[in-house]
């Protein structure tokens, strides 16, 4: 898990590499530092719980917790639209939401185009 955090909070790790050492208040102002978001913002404040919750997994005093060159790659990512990857590795699935705010009208051509585009841009592999 903690290899896992050093990839996926990466600038974080980059400012300081002790991040998981520091008290929530100092961790709060790196993240506030990092997305220039306000202290307030209800991101910050998920994104600081999440990096917390994730940490109590973590064992960063793990021999193979420091992060090198060769590790980062043991972490596949997979785009949505490759194929899966038959393989032994860990795997590191992402996924994503659309939200369409459709126009206001009455010509279903229109909706027809912006439905075939989608299927044409984001289903076909």
């Amino acid at each position: 898990m903690a290899e896992a955090m050093r990839v996926a909070y990466r600038e974080v790790f980059e400012r300081n590499e002790f991040a998981h050492d520091l008290v929530k208040d100092k961790l709060k102002n790196l993240i506030v530092e990092i997305t220039g978001l306000s202290p307030g913002d209800a991101t910050v404040g998920a994104v600081v719980n999440t990096f917390n919750n994730l940490k109590s997994f973590a064992n960063f005093d793990a021999s193979g917790a420091v992060e090198s060159k060769s590790s980062a790659k043991a972490l596949v990512i997979e785009q949505p639209n490759e194929a899966p990857r038959p393989s032994s590795e860990m795997g590191f699935n992402l996924s994503y939401t659309i939200n369409l705010n459709l126009p206001e009208t009455a010509d279903v051509e229109v909706f027809n185009a912006i439905f075939k585009s989608l299927k044409e841009h984001l289903l076909n592999r």
